[in-house]
């Protein structure tokens, strides 16, 4: 498997997107892997490491990039505790055309 991290120029800016994919062959059809609101971590990175190792091309960007966080880091269950506070903020500045521009950046790029 190849991984790597690159930043994917998109309509606001660039995007530090995983990318993971088996060495041999291809072309592979690609997967645009979208975080849910708790963002980009291992657990993510673990499922697209499973999509890749299935022949596939996969795309895991950070759509928190506008932000300039990568990672909000473990969130507590406590709905008041300030990581979770900090999601909903995040999750807040979103919206599907922004997101949809970033898929046409990361299509692009692949």
């Amino acid at each position: 498997m190849i991984e790597r991290q690159l930043d994917i120029a998109t309509k606001d800016g660039k995007s530090s997107t995983f990318i993971v994919h088996p060495d041999r062959g291809g072309p592979r059809p690609v997967i645009l892997f979208l975080m849910d609101a708790p963002a980009i971590r291992e657990e993510l990175r673990d499922m697209a490491r499973r999509f890749a190792s299935s022949g596939y091309y996969v795309m895991l960007p950070n759509l928190y990039y506008r932000s300039g966080v990568m990672e909000i880091g473990p969130l507590s269950p406590d709905p008041e505790h300030p990581s979770r506070k900090k999601m909903f903020e995040l999750m807040n500045t979103l919206g599907i055309s922004m997101v949809m521009d970033d898929c046409d950046g990361m299509l692009a790029f692949a």
